[in-house]
């Protein structure tokens, strides 16, 4: 079917009707992705507090340092470096870790050999 819209007035409102419809269906789209969004959320959320079987991971830390050799006190000024294979721990938490025990201990950095570094119950 072809229509003939020849005046100004039936053009103007098939245009704001196609504009609302067009509108509506985005707006729909929309409210669609927020309700996936948040039930994904939800999900992911019981996901994460759900108690997690026979991994050993609880709150608080417990570092075991290698006391099996003998370190010369470090000089607190300058740069040391050191390497660190860590799983499940984000960067930030180990460098602070391992600077603060680094600093406490006076152990530099590339001697300083942490064995495991684990969340415990207090």
């Amino acid at each position: 079917m072809h229509y003939n819209y020849s005046t100004l007035g039936e053009r103007l409102i098939l245009g704001f009707e196609v504009t609302i419809i067009g509108m509506l269906i985005v707006f729909a789209v929309l409210a669609l992705l927020s309700l996936i969004i948040s039930l994904l959320s939800k999900v992911l959320q019981r996901i994460a507090k759900a108690p997690q079987k026979e991994s050993g991971i609880d709150e608080g830390l417990n570092l075991t340092i290698d006391e099996t050799k003998e370190y010369k006190p470090v000089d607190k000024t300058g740069f040391v470096s050191g390497e660190a294979l860590v799983i499940d721990a984000d960067d930030e938490e180990v460098a602070a870790i391992l600077a603060a025990v680094s600093f406490d201990t006076s152990i530099p950095l590339s001697e300083l050999k942490i064995k495991s570094i684990k969340p415990v119950n207090r």
